[in-house]
């Protein structure tokens, strides 16, 4: 006999992410939560063990580990167990006041070879040096809830050239002229120079871009001065020159693909990413930077700016990068009711705006703005309707 019920609906608790780089407003606002006067960086709604979220039974906070484990295939469904074994995504929302360090994430045969090499070596999961908090590999996708600011990929070559040239009128051309063999062994090269720098070169560019950075593009500019007042001392202040500078508007989404350096820079969104906390930091961070393992990891590439563009499915807009753990889903309900699929995984949503209920044939709960409900595979078939202002988002094993 199984130790939970399986097919109704449960409250999720979230985990709370205390980093520096959140915000003493944004997440609060939307959920209630109270964070005693510290950054909110991300809620974390999932399984994993770094920041594991709880269901309420009777009163009770029950790890989801715990409730996936008592049945999976009643909990994530048979696809899922076939095709991962577990719980193939993490859903979070994050808010940054500051800019996240630059950084990539490792593909599937990295991550495993990275987590047993520290396991081997006997690095504590909370030392500072520990890179590989899991053997998974890590792709993600952000929806905007506010405007939202980023770095993502590699400018072209010759945009690279063009800038450090325009706005290092003295330094410039020393710097992004060398020879190379192709796009990849520009970028290695160019990465390299610029993480190598001496401070006396670092001071003396920065007094150059400081003297010329009006000329640049609004969202550069905006990035710019976020990453200078935050990380004044960092060689990956000048960033906005080599990577695509994104103005992601509420609403737009994107993708980030495994090995692809990024930061994020300010705003609010949630994020759908695979289950996993290995991140592998190049700068703009007080965590461990490792140079080494990110060249081990990075792809050396011309980054695409392109967003990732939904498809209606009724009230739902569904947004999927083409992977198979997740997609992510915007549900405007406006009075109606939405029926969710028969057959799915396990999904997570988040209520946005407004309240009501969601209900199948044996079970209904009621909802509220700022909180979170987990939908187990056996639940089924089930149906949510309420308040005209009810809004939800949606994190799901695509179907």
């Amino acid at each position: 006999m199984d130790r939970f019920e399986y097919n109704r609906f449960y409250h999720l608790i979230p985990a709370q992410k205390h980093y520096a780089w959140g915000s003493e407003t944004k997440i609060q606002a939307l959920t209630g939560l109270k964070a005693d006067g510290k950054p909110l960086a991300e809620i974390w709604m999932g399984s994993h063990p770094n920041g594991m979220s709880y269901i309420e039974i009777e009163g009770k906070a029950i790890p989801v580990s715990d409730f996936i484990a008592g049945n999976p295939e009643k909990a994530l469904g048979k696809r899922c167990i076939e095709k991962f074994g577990s719980m193939p995504f993490l859903f979070k929302m994050l808010a940054a006041d500051k800019p996240l360090s630059i950084q990539a994430h490792p593909d599937s045969e990295t991550a495993i070879s990275g987590f047993e090499r520290e396991e081997r070596n006997h690095i504590p999961m909370d030392h500072f040096t520990r890179v590989y908090k899991d053997s998974n590999h890590k792709r993600e996708m952000i929806y905007a809830i506010s405007t939202f600011y980023a770095l993502k990929g590699f400018r072209s070559v010759e945009e690279i050239k063009v800038n450090f040239k325009k706005f290092f009128p003295f330094s410039g051309n020393a710097f992004v002229d060398f020879r190379y063999s192709g796009e990849e062994d520009f970028y290695k090269k160019f990465f390299t120079r610029l993480l190598s720098m001496d401070q006396t070169l670092r001071k003396a560019m920065l007094r150059e871009l400081e003297a010329t950075a009006s000329g640049m593009g609004e969202v550069e500019q905006f990035i710019f001065r976020k990453l200078l007042y935050d990380f004044p001392g960092d060689r990956c202040v000048f960033a906005p020159l080599f990577l695509n500078c994104i103005k992601l508007n509420p609403g737009e989404c994107m993708s980030i693909d495994e090995g692809q350096l990024h930061s994020y820079v300010d705003g609010l969104c949630f994020e759908v990413m695979s289950s996993s906390d290995n991140t592998i930091r190049g700068g703009l961070t007080e965590k461990f930077i490792d140079v080494l393992e990110l060249f081990t990891i990075m792809k050396f590439v011309h980054g695409s700016k392109v967003c990732v563009d939904p498809v209606w499915n009724g009230l739902e807009k569904i947004y999927s990068p083409g992977w198979d753990e997740f997609c992510f889903s915007s549900i405007v309900i406006g009075g109606k009711s939405y029926t969710g699929p028969k057959e799915h995984s396990l999904e997570i949503i988040f209520i946005y705006s407004g309240s009501g209920k969601i209900e199948n044939s044996a079970f209904s709960l009621d909802i509220k703005s700022g909180t979170a409900v987990l939908i187990p595979a056996e639940a089924g078939e089930y149906t949510i309707f309420g308040s005209p202002d009810l809004v939800l988002y949606k994190a799901a094993m695509p179907l």
